[in-house]
């Protein structure tokens, strides 16, 4: 069985979701949602913008939008400093 991932193209909306297995529980108490979105506020502010979110039980959607080429490469740039402009690859 294959892994069909998509990239996110830039300057789109998209309802991004998820759900546990079968009836299990991704967020099993208060502080499983608390830790879920502090690591959330980490890593998805600098490429997306989220306009809505709902996290239930086993499962969460947002709704978000993935910021322009342009703020994704300044982005990019800032945090691996190191790497050549020639390892971004700009479609």
């Amino acid at each position: 069985m294959g892994n069909n991932r998509e990239s996110f193209e830039p300057n789109t909306i998209y309802h991004v979701y998820n759900h546990g297995n079968a009836e299990d529980l991704i967020f099993r108490e208060d502080t499983n949602y608390a830790f879920f979105l502090k690591r959330y506020q980490k890593y998805i502010p600098p490429i997306a913008d989220t306009f809505a979110y709902c996290l239930m039980p086993n499962h969460f959607h947002f709704m978000v939008r993935i910021k322009s080429r342009e703020e994704l490469m300044g982005f990019a740039k800032k945090k691996y400093p190191s790497k050549s402009n020639k390892t971004w690859i700009c479609r």
